[in-house]
């Protein structure tokens, strides 16, 4: 049943109007909607060149280009890709040239632009082409995606770079040794082409024939990543003529694969460019200067690395495509790996997106044809055995009664006589969630009422950090019991269980990057996993049914995810043992490492709800009288919208649109943000395709 208003079937011949319409006036102010002059302005006999400059401004309206004029003095260093100092109103700001036109008469007076403040063409057309691609799919605008995609100048860096590139030729520039490549990696086991068609893939990559490819790696258990299996990709791409784009999700693994390279690759190989925050903000401007003019072979970054303008790529390699990192917080939202599809249709290069389980934005690449899978053969290499007590071993009368149970102790017991054994936490800290043993009542800080934690015997609160002693205020009693563990809470129980074990905590504030293979018990947090040299003997994942508690889409995805990342640092032989509740569907997925299968089922799901990547949905927040002047000026003809609903403080609304009509449904959003903007209404926050739901 269709419960839309009919409409026009051709265009709304009061469209325009709409748009302009708005309330009274807001303390006594008149507003827009100035009256049109009976005679047309005299056009303005400008002789200079127009430049349209995209400038850095949080106006939406203003974001997507102004004209400017060149004045003569500028003319020979305005050009386009610079970087310029413009007027907006009485505020100077900053902004990229995008095109420059010769002079002609105007309808009004265009300002000239102040200040050149880089003559150097730092943008290309190509990224200003990709730009402008990823703020249409993200209905943003062009200025959010470059302030991503540049970073901040270093005039310093920018001269020093230019002096040198002067006097001396460019090491990068030179010729680079390829041959040899393939044969200096050919060795590493394991081996891509023993892949299913894991030859033919290679062979494509040589001769830079254009490929969509979505792997599901085997594990390299002495590597934080199968750094041995991305090089032979990376060797038989560069056999070719163009650059390759390595991404990984956090700057530690673009280190660590920076070094394997320099350190496995045969003498006269291309080095490589890293390119992410943690090499600091002159260091960072330094490489996206190498990628713009020098056109280094090899570049690896993380996920602003993506719009890396390298004049000729040949392939893009995005290692573990699902992972959070890659999610772009701020406005528009973007994910890395649609941007890398899109750069890879403009530059008709290879996309390659590698995981040791799959997200179901990848398997729909393949089930749409748009990818095809790279799987190791079965048996191809020897795996983790994996158990799932929860569901094999009802007999166990500790389970879901004490920290540990007794099956999980065995379980560590017998691993330790190998070799060190992982312990995955899901939260960091002590004893989180507290509340009285008796009454059940939540426990909560004297001071602020804030949340509390327990670490070894005292109780600290996370807001204040009020130290205190308990004593329930209803029933008097002293005893706790808590939802959840973190990793200090589980080092002390184990260093109790195991008195003569050695007991390391790692988490992002105490990481540690390597151990030895001596028998220890290393607790870490999720994503903080140290390697061991040959790879653990088994690993424990606790608490598996945490993430899956919270009521995002996302849940299952990630949790699959982090227990195939913790899961591929455990040697041939060893165990992985599942512990928690994680539900039977995904334990058995992982057990049999169905990933492609459960991500094939999920989409199914998705698709029944209209949920992403099976549809276009978009998510529209604000307070109550700004949604509600949206719905007087927008046009959501071909969607579906739910709501307006409260989220906190703020009201959403939800847009939902069948694929085909995404790019209308974007152009739409696009257009509402710019009469926001423009009417200066209340804050205003558009997503397209959002995680949290």
């Amino acid at each position: 049943m269709n419960d839309q208003m009919p409409r026009w079937s051709g265009a709304d011949p009061l469209a325009k109007i709409r748009s302009l319409k708005q309330q009274a006036p807001e303390g006594g102010q008149q507003q827009e909607l100035l009256a049109i002059p009976e005679k047309p302005l005299a056009k303005w006999e400008n002789q200079d060149p127009i430049a349209t400059v995209i400038p850095d401004t949080p106006l939406f309206h203003l974001a997507r280009g102004l004209d400017y004029t060149v004045p003569v003095r500028l003319v020979k260093k305005v050009q386009p890709g610079c970087l310029v100092s413009v007027k907006i109103g009485d505020q100077l700001a900053h902004g990229w040239v995008e095109t420059i036109r010769p002079g002609q008469p105007t309808q009004k007076r265009l300002r000239p632009i102040s200040r050149v403040l880089s003559p150097y063409p730092l943008v290309s057309a190509a990224s200003f082409e990709l730009a402008d691609q990823v703020a249409s799919r993200y209905a943003g605008n062009l200025s959010q995606i470059l302030t991503h995609a540049i970073p901040p100048r270093r005039a310093g860096i920018e001269k020093e770079f230019f002096a040198s590139e002067s006097e001396n030729s460019p090491v990068e520039n030179k010729p680079q040794v390829t041959a040899g490549l393939n044969a200096s990696f050919a060795k590493a086991e394991p081996l891509i082409a023993n892949y299913l068609s894991g030859k033919e893939l290679l062979e494509s990559l040589g001769k830079a024939k254009a490929c969509k490819v979505v792997w599901s790696a085997l594990p390299e258990p002495d590597k934080s990543a199968p750094f041995r299996q991305i090089s032979q990709l990376v060797a038989s791409s560069l056999n070719g003529p163009g650059s390759v784009l390595c991404l990984f999700p956090t700057g530690q693994l673009a280190k660590d694969f920076s070094s394997y390279w320099k350190n496995n690759a045969p003498a006269g190989a291309p080095s490589a460019l890293e390119y992410h925050f943690e090499l600091g903000a002159n260091e960072r401007y330094r490489s996206f200067l190498k990628c713009r003019f020098n056109q280094p072979r090899l570049v690896v970054g993380t996920r602003s690395a993506v719009f890396a303008p390298l004049k000729k790529v040949s392939l893009v390699l995005i290692w573990d495509e699902g992972a959070e990192s890659y999610q772009e917080k701020s406005a528009p939202y973007w994910h890395v790996r649609q941007v890398g599809m899109l750069r890879a249709g403009n530059e008709k290069c290879s996309l390659i997106l590698g995981s040791f389980s799959r997200s179901p934005q990848a398997q729909a690449l393949v089930m749409s044809s748009w990818a095809h899978e790279l799987t190791p053969r079965k048996h191809q290499v020897q795996l983790p055995k994996i158990y799932t007590p929860e569901y094999e071993d009802r007999d166990d009368p500790t389970i879901g009664r004490v920290g540990l149970s007794s099956t999980a102790l065995q379980f560590l017991h017998n691993a330790l006589e190998h070799g060190p054994v992982l312990i995955q936490s899901p939260r960091k800290g002590g004893r989180l969630g507290l509340s009285c043993a008796n009454c059940l009542a939540p426990l909560r800080c004297p001071q602020c009422f804030g949340r509390v934690q327990q670490v070894r015997e005292e109780f600290i609160c996370n807001s204040c950090g009020h130290h205190f002693q308990f004593r329930c205020s209803r029933c008097g009693g002293q005893v706790t019991r808590a939802a959840a563990r973190g990793n200090t809470r589980i080092s002390e129980e184990l260093g109790a269980a195991f008195p003569k074990m050695p007991v390391i905590n790692c988490d992002a504030d105490n990481p540690l990057q390597r151990i030895s293979a001596e028998p220890a018990l290393v607790v870490s947090t999720a994503e903080q996993e140290p390697v061991a040299d040959g790879g653990y003997a088994g690993a424990l994942l606790l608490d598996t049914g945490m993430l899956l508690s919270l009521d995002q889409i996302w849940t299952a995805e990630e949790a699959l995810r982090r227990w195939a990342n913790a899961a591929a640092k455990v040697a041939p032989g060893g165990g992985v043992m599942l512990s928690g509740d994680p539900g039977r569907r995904l334990a058995l997925t992982f057990k049999q490492r169905a990933f492609s299968q459960w991500a094939s089922q999920e989409l199914q799901e998705r698709a029944e709800v209209g949920i992403p990547p099976t549809a276009v949905l978009a998510t529209i927040r604000a307070d109550q009288l700004t949604l509600r002047k949206i719905q007087e000026v927008a046009d959501f003809a071909d969607a579906q919208v739910i709501g307006p609903s409260q989220i906190g403080e703020q009201f959403q609304l939800l847009v939902r649109s069948r694929l085909d009509k995404g790019e209308v449904l974007r152009q739409e959003l696009q257009r509402i943000q710019a009469v926001a903007s423009r009417k200066k209404w209340d804050s205003l926050k558009v997503q397209v395709d959002p995680l949290e739901l």
